[in-house]
């Protein structure tokens, strides 16, 4: 949650928030396919380092901060890579890849706040009930976890997790507090539904930057990404 919290606060103070999501999602998507094509570690290598040089320097996300967000992918990365020693595979291949991939990504979503990925899938024509799902489920995340970190506190400062037999019997009333509160939120949608009369969210989305150098970088990258791909696939 913490990597959420982390995420959403990055994207929302990140020097780039104002360019056109449309740019930085047609760049990540395009690396992407580059990455998921190709087999060459020279190709990984570049976007890895290259992704990463502009989440520290562009997007402005602390070393440390990187360094957190990388730490939960890793993880699972890792344990893949224990299964994969077992039937001999590529594994560099497959760590190149993988964190490369995930640079990519965290660029997309370190520099695009959430609301401003509506205005991409709107540019997709992604039907309206999924953004208003996607907006929605969004919001309810924050609001649980905060929930469920002021219920925990509580806990915390009555001693509840003070020995294991405390934990057992506080654990299971957090639980229910958490179950209570979805359905109070759950209850309060479905009467902001009723009280537009079943009509549909109004989308507004704010003004973006004019598209300029921006074009040209993207034309940078793909083209040396498509160079290496076609010399090093060969």
């Amino acid at each position: 949650m913490k990597e959420k919290m982390l995420i959403d606060k990055i994207s929302y103070t990140n020097p780039i928030k104002n360019i056109n999501p449309g740019i930085k999602f047609t760049l990540s998507m395009m690396t992407l396919v580059f990455l998921l094509y190709t087999g060459s570690k020279v190709v990984f290598i570049f976007n890895l380092i290259l992704f990463n040089l502009l989440l520290l320097f562009v997007v402005k996300v602390k070393v440390k901060d990187l360094l957190k967000l990388n730490f939960v992918p890793a993880l699972f990365i890792l344990t893949t890579v224990i299964s994969l020693l077992l039937i001999k595979a590529d594994i560099w291949t497959f760590l190149l890849r993988s964190f490369s991939s995930i640079a990519v990504v965290y660029f997309l979503i370190c520099s695009t706040p959430v609301i401003d990925l509506d205005y991409i899938f709107e540019k997709l024509r992604f039907p309206k009930i999924f953004r208003e799902m996607f907006l929605l489920i969004y919001r309810y995340i924050f609001l649980l976890f905060d929930n469920k970190e002021k219920l925990q506190n509580a806990q915390e400062v009555r001693l509840g997790y003070s020995s294991f037999k405390n934990g057992m019997k506080s654990f299971p009333m957090l639980v229910v507090a958490i179950l209570k509160k979805t359905y109070y939120y759950n209850m309060n949608s479905i009467k902001a539904v009723e009280s537009r009369m079943g009509k549909e969210f109004i989308f507004s989305h704010r003004k973006y930057k004019k598209i300029g150098f921006e074009i040209i970088f993207i034309l940078i990258i793909f083209a040396i990404n498509l160079y290496l791909v076609v010399k090093y696939n060969a």
